[in-house]
């Protein structure tokens, strides 16, 4: 696979060689010398992402990145920029002509590259691995657990900010609006349906799965059967979700937790039909 490309400029040859040099491993850099050349440079290819600096002779990084904005290989390219102080101003301005984050100089490197990655993942050109997700929203769980809102909004934002799955997005989207309008509760139960989502392809210490028989599944199943006969909503859904903790095949979990969200917006009698059919594709799996 090749590298991805980063366009570096700076009229600072030494930050320049710095920036290629702990870059080069893992993104292939191009580096110039001023905001005309950059120009010049975009006029013809089209980099994954661009490093910009604010001071700069002549042509300044905002005049830059103006002047990138009227061109076709620079109107949505991803660009952050770097500035050897905290200006509110540049950083303001820079926001409106859509810069995706900025970097004081001298910067650390790890927290360059950190940068660059999550900078390249809000637009997808990096895809945001389920771990890493699960991880973020594992951070929403554990704000809301606190009773710390504010802290759960800033964390939905974050991730809201990344490309990742609608269902998931349309799912922390919601969760988001119903904190804002102090519906705990409803956000509580919209985050753990996306973490039982992401526990199907993440392998936790909390999501760690164990060996369950055919036989056993298959009891388990009738027991929440029976909870649902006797319209024991509450016990069938603590029965789901223990046997969600076992390794059950993924078609099978598709059901579990389809019947969970219905059990949750108390249609009962559709999860009795999904366990109905979870029963059945368990039967077909082992065929």
């Amino acid at each position: 696979m090749d590298k991805l490309k980063i366009l570096a400029v700076d009229d600072n040859i030494i930050n320049l060689a710095t920036i290629e040099q702990e870059l080069k491993d893992k993104y292939e850099v191009i580096t110039v010398n001023s905001g005309a050349r950059a120009i010049r440079y975009l006029n013809k290819d089209k980099p994954d992402l661009v490093l910009l600096d604010v001071q700069m002779a002549l042509m300044d990084g905002i005049e830059t990145l103006k002047e990138m904005r009227t061109m076709e290989n620079g109107v949505t390219i991803p660009v952050i920029m770097l500035t050897s102080k905290k200006d509110r101003e540049t950083v303001i301005e820079g926001s409106k002509l859509g810069i995706l984050d900025y970097v004081v100089k001298p910067f650390d490197t790890q927290d360059l590259q950190e940068r660059i990655d999550r900078a390249l993942k809000k637009v997808g050109v990096l895809p945001v691995e389920d771990k890493e997700l699960y991880e973020g929203v594992k951070q929403v769980q554990d704000e809301l657990k606190s009773k710390n809102v504010r802290g759960a909004i800033l964390k939905m934002e974050e991730i809201l900010s990344f490309k990742i799955d609608e269902e998931i997005f349309g799912r922390m989207q919601n969760a988001k609006a119903r904190l804002r309008a102090n519906d705990v509760e409803t956000a509580e139960r919209l985050i753990n349906r996306v973490l039982k989502m992401l526990e199907r392809t993440v392998s936790t210490e909390e999501s760690t799965k164990f060996p369950i028989s055919a036989g056993e599944m298959n009891a388990r199943l009738l027991y929440v059967l029976n909870d649902l006969e006797n319209f024991k909503v509450k016990d069938a859904s603590q029965k789901l979700e223990e046997l969600m903790r076992f390794d059950i095949p993924a078609i099978v979990a598709e059901s579990c937790v389809a019947a969970q969200e219905r059990l949750e917006e108390f249609d009962d009698g559709a999860a009795e039909e999904l366990v109905q059919q979870a029963l059945s594709e368990m039967k077909n799996h082992l065929i």
